[in-house]
């Protein structure tokens, strides 16, 4: 019986490891909300945020008056042994109840531990926000990359393809005796080469997908990619002037910075209240009842009742050096933090710079790639119909295929590095959100029906001035770098 049960248990556990849900196919904004609604790291900063609420809920209780009750009950006995006299026993219980109230009513430190608690409490949802646009950061990017690798499977299956088709004419080739067997071993080692790179292509595609599932907590495939003839157009100086002063004022990082060195400043506040005094006032009243009163005594009750009211005033005078050194540390700190400020300004600057820099130049490389493109197409074209004459050798077509497909890659990893870099800028700038998703959505389409590659994209064989043309015209579907 215990054998059987094992069996179905492990039945069970089987069933369990190898049921997982399927990905779904999912856009660039569904990816975004998801991640924003179930990113574990994001709900965590949520937490945070209602942390430093509270926060701010304990230090005003500083201000209300504080009341206590408290009531207890006694029981008694005590026993006196006298020489040579009968022992004395007696036993009683007594009662009593008490209650007290007390008020703050000067205390600077608590009024800076408040506002310092506020303080907190907006650095806090600062974080967060910050928090949130590096999410949509993350899972944008990583749904770009996904794209950009791709593109890239694509183009190589296209070349493996084009390889084994001409690895099996020369394999025939040389069974008739028309080909010497060295030129098969060059195409078969090119054939295994452009393998090679498929495989390690899908392992990191399973690589990018299995980081999206983790940061959106569900498996998904992205169902949209970008328009394949979409003109990505360089940020010019007085766009680069209006982001750079965009970024100073918006900027999560700069800001969180900012507000550490007021809060340091406050914190210096606190620590200068030690030294000054304190003024409270506490009222208490107290009963007592005991069955224990004197019995000799006929006006003694065993009851009694006590009532006071206290002002007091605190005056600090010495603490061993312990105020002294916590506000000088207070001060210390405000050094510190102005220069992390100043530090994250540059930070800042040279971000927004770097970023705009590598935009213009993805921008410029796609252009430039397109013409290597065409150039490297109508060379490899010449060099085959040569090579079926006879007058170019086997090397000089793989050679000129090779260039042809780099090229290609590189010309993809160009147009999707630029929207990545798009989407840091706009992080960077502090403003990235659910509209600039919906802005780069302009710019794609469903993916489904575009898997089938030709040789080279058709709007790469056009010739260059139809090329200028086209980027000097309307975008299809908008402007990528319209905010």
């Amino acid at each position: 019986m215990l054998q059987y049960k094992n069996l179905i248990n492990g039945v069970f556990i089987t069933l369990a490891l190898n049921i997982t849900p399927s990905a779904s196919a999912t856009t660039l904004l569904e990816a975004v909300t998801l991640g924003l609604e179930n990113n574990l790291s994001l709900r965590a900063s949520n937490k945070g945020i209602d942390e430093s609420e509270n926060n701010i809920g304990i230090s005003r209780s500083k201000f209300l008056p504080s009341l206590n009750g408290a009531a207890d009950t006694t029981w008694n006995e005590n026993e006196t042994l006298l020489a040579g006299e009968s022992d004395s026993t007696s036993s009683y219980n007594s009662n009593s109840y008490s209650l007290s109230l007390a008020q703050t009513l000067f205390n600077l430190g608590d009024i800076f531990k408040y506002g310092t608690a506020k303080l907190d409490f907006n650095i806090e949802e600062i974080k967060h926000q910050n928090k949130m646009q590096s999410t949509i950061s993350e899972i944008a990017i990583q749904y770009f990359e996904y794209l950009k690798n791709n593109a890239q499977i694509k183009a190589t299956k296209v070349e493996l393809k084009s390889s084994e088709t001409r690895t099996r004419q020369m394999q025939r080739n040389v069974d008739l005796g028309n080909t010497a067997a060295s030129e098969l071993y060059e195409v078969i080692a090119q054939k295994e080469g452009i393998a090679n790179r498929l495989r390690t292509l899908q392992k990191d595609r399973r690589v990018i997908l299995n980081s999206l599932s983790i940061q959106i907590q569900y498996p998904i495939t992205p169902s949209q990619d970008i328009y394949e003839s979409v003109p990505l157009l360089a940020i010019s100086e007085s766009e680069q002037r209006s982001i750079l002063e965009q970024a100073l004022r918006l900027n999560n990082d700069l800001l969180i910075a900012k507000k550490t060195v007021e809060r340091s400043r406050r914190s210096l506040k606190e620590s200068g209240s030690n030294f000054l005094p304190t003024v409270s006032l506490s009222a208490s009243y107290r009963h007592d009842d005991t069955n224990n009163y004197d019995r000799t005594d006929p006006s003694a009750a065993g009851e009694s009742n006590s009532t006071n009211v206290k002002l007091n005033l605190a005056v600090p005078i010495l603490s061993g050096g312990s105020d002294y050194y916590d506000y000088q540390k207070s001060s210390s700190a405000i050094d510190r933090n102005e220069l992390l400020y100043q530090d994250s300004l540059f930070s800042t600057r040279n971000d927004v710079n770097n970023s705009v820099l590598n935009i213009n130049d993805y921008s410029q490389s796609i252009e430039s790639y397109e013409n290597i493109i065409r150039a490297n197409y109508s060379s490899y074209k010449g060099i085959q119909r040569a090579y079926q004459l006879g007058t170019r050798t086997i090397t000089d077509l793989l050679s000129a295929e090779s260039k042809l497909f780099s090229a290609l890659r590189d010309y993809e990893s160009a147009r999707y590095d630029y929207i990545i870099e798009v989407i840091k800028l706009e992080q960077i700038k502090g403003i990235l959100a659910i509209s600039s998703i919906e802005n780069i959505m302009t710019l794609m389409s469903n993916i489904e029906g575009r898997d089938n590659q030709d040789l080279v994209p058709k709007h790469l064989l056009t010739n260059v001035s139809n090329k200028s043309s086209t980027r000097n015209g309307t975008k299809k579907g908008g402007d990528l770098n319209a905010n």
